[in-house]
């Protein structure tokens, strides 16, 4: 070797080196962006941000995954391309001198629900039947009002109801394509059940509104004697569930029959409820099959859309209640964080996913229907100690569509990021909201792009976390975008975690000082109409992409500051796709939200979706 190239080969080793063995690779960018404690920065604007990113699919898919999970795709791609790209660093680049919050509880003036009561909210307004539509061809789902007016006046009853919804679930898997809405069901348990309500009325003594009234519930919580198995084809899968969750248990003491359990996303991880998987299959969208429901509790919104059902139940971490409600034209609310136990939310033998994020709801066929079922399984649960702590639910005057003295909030940039048809229709639901007497206040909702990067923060690092054993042990029969989505966790450290949670501190203070301001914040339900479904995502499933973003833009809020909101119809595309309206409301503050909500539904005429079954003819 001559000189040169020993000169050559000493002076690339020396900055190899240097480059990994004396280069500084720790601390953080050069400059930081400073907030100070409880002031938004002016600087920021609006800034929320959409993703960039095409929705990967079929073969392409797999082999995305699997690179994503490699070495290079770990330690390169998704950290130094993906992360970025997505502006997932920018809460590194903050010092955010608030402290962390690591669950969204907030204190509250007044009685707390003594532990173990029973529901004392006064429903007999809500259980008086609606006065019928003016045209005899205008459509309108069945309400719990109906079904009990039905059974009280001997009309019909549960039995043969309940037979009629069997026939139901029956006729909707035989449809081309199925309907995929209810994937486990018992003939006997749903007769069963039926029977002992029929019995109740005939002796005077139904239970509750709810008695006789067929629901469903979400795979992801235990329903005996149906598995437990959250979306996939690998956990649960040995035996069936042998304790209720708490809201089933309550559904069961308040009367309902239970239909089954129904679709969802595989393990939540997603918002258009596609689902890959031989045991489940996709749910399809009642308003056109060949769209998505939304999701994660895909299945649950089907079949209320679909009129199997008018009550169904379903969790919420990231909007998986309020995403689908809204896709297939029908209500969904999620309540202040801990008002609806967890209890049973857990897959066996797991930790909770999304513990600080996941709320209990249910998916309605109107906004009464949303109202009585939450008054009935809301409460402390011993088994959920996030639920112990909180007031009286209050739903007087839901009824009252005379909104004086109502301010509704609007932050009009964030309403106008959403597809043009859907503003449309919400900036109608505003104006018939004044009309009723409401005052809109124009609001600005400061740092949502800062909150999102939260929210995704903090869903990605729970979710990983309580699913660690699962992806080590199960990785080969997990979908390819499950796969893809829990090899993100490596990126976050614990600083991001910290950094998310005092995000949530911040945000959650802007939005009291906003309810200070206001009784209720408006914002669309989706950013974008239900999508349509690729043969190729049947198969394999998709990547998350724009239409995903648009889908979850107006949903993080709610869980990330554990606020309630409720997401409802208020239009229909050229198309008869559903278009939807959310309304949030401070902590413990459910009963003027679904006000609000009530009266911009009754504004609203309803379509009849493509899909529809008629429990009581």
């Amino acid at each position: 070797m001559d000189v040169g190239s020993s000169l050559l080969l000493l002076g690339s080793s020396a900055v190899a080196v240097w480059f990994i063995f004396v280069r500084r690779a720790t601390g953080g960018p050069r400059e930081f962006l400073h907030r100070k404690t409880g002031t938004a920065d002016p600087a920021a604007g609006y800034g929320l941000k959409t993703a960039s990113f095409p929705p990967v699919s079929g073969f392409p898919l797999k082999i995305l995954t699997t690179v994503l999970n490699s070495v290079f795709g770990t330690n390169f791609l998704i950290p130094h391309s993906i992360y970025k790209n997505s502006n997932g660093d920018l809460l590194r680049k903050i010092v955010i001198p608030e402290d962390p919050t690591m669950y969204p509880i907030m204190p509250f003036d007044g009685p707390s629900m003594p532990l173990g009561s029973k529901s004392t909210t006064d429903l007999t307004d809500l259980i008086r039947p609606r006065s019928k539509s003016k045209s005899p061809d205008e459509f309108r789902y069945w309400e719990v009002a109906d079904f009990f007016q039905a059974y009280t006046s001997e009309t019909t009853t549960p039995t043969e109801v309940a037979e009629r919804a069997i026939q139901a679930i029956q006729d909707s898997e035989r449809m081309q394509p199925p309907l995929r809405a209810i994937i486990q069901y018992d003939v006997d348990e749903i007769r069963k059940m039926a029977a002992a309500s029929t019995e109740r009325y005939r002796k005077n003594a139904p239970l509750s509104p709810l008695d006789g009234v067929p629901v469903c519930v979400k795979e992801e919580l235990a329903v005996v004697p149906y598995y437990h198995r959250g979306g996939t084809d690998c956990l649960g899968c040995d035996a069936p569930a042998t304790e209720d969750a708490t809201v089933v248990t309550k559904l069961r003491e308040a009367g309902a029959v239970i239909l089954g359990v129904a679709n969802m996303h595989e393990l939540g991880m997603g918002v258009t409820g596609c689902n890959p998987n031989k045991l489940h299959g996709t749910a399809r969208n009642p308003y056109n099959p060949q769209h998505f429901t939304g999701g994660s509790s895909s299945g649950s919104a089907s079949a209320v859309g679909a009129g199997i059902c008018p009550i169904a139940f379903g969790t919420d971490a990231g909007g998986s209640v309020r995403i689908p409600s809204a896709l297939c034209g029908v209500v969904g609310l999620k309540g202040t964080f801990g008002r609806v136990s967890d209890f049973g939310g857990k897959l066996p033998d797991h930790p909770c996913e999304c513990a600080s994020l996941l709320h209990v709801g249910p998916i309605a066929s109107s906004v009464r229907d949303a109202a009585i079922t939450f008054a009935l399984t809301a409460g402390p649960d011993p088994k959920y100690p996030y639920s112990l702590n909180q007031p009286i639910i209050d739903l007087e005057n839901l009824d009252n569509t005379n909104l004086s003295g109502i301010r509704v909030g609007v932050d009009w940039r964030y309403l106008r990021h959403s597809s043009n048809c859907i503003v449309a229709a919400c900036e109608k639901a505003i104006e018939h909201l004044e009309n009723c007497g409401a005052d809109v206040v124009d609001v600005q909702i400061p740092e949502l792009e800062e909150a999102r990067l939260a929210h995704v923060c903090i869903v990605t690092l729970e979710m990983a976390a309580g699913l660690a054993e699962t992806f080590s042990h199960h990785y080969d029969k997990l979908t390819l975008p499950t796969r893809g989505l829990l090899a993100m966790r490596d990126v976050f450290p614990a600083y991001d975690y910290i950094q998310a949670m005092k995000q949530r501190t911040r945000t959650m203070n802007f939005l009291k000082e906003i309810f200070d301001k206001v009784d209720v914040i408006i914002t669309p339900g989706t950013g974008t109409l239900a999508p349509r479904i690729n043969l190729a995502e049947l198969t394999y499933g998709s990547t998350p992409s724009v239409s995903d973003s648009a889908l979850m833009r107006y949903m993080f809020l709610g869980n990330l500051a554990g606020i309630p909101g409720v997401t409802l119809p208020v239009g229909y595309s050229t198309d008869n796709l559903p278009m939807s309206l959310q309304v949030y409301a401070g902590w413990w503050r459910e009963g003027v939200m679904l006000r609000v909500a009530n009266a911009v539904e009754r504004g609203i005429k309803r379509a009849k979706p493509q899909v529809h079954f008629s429990l009581l003819g």
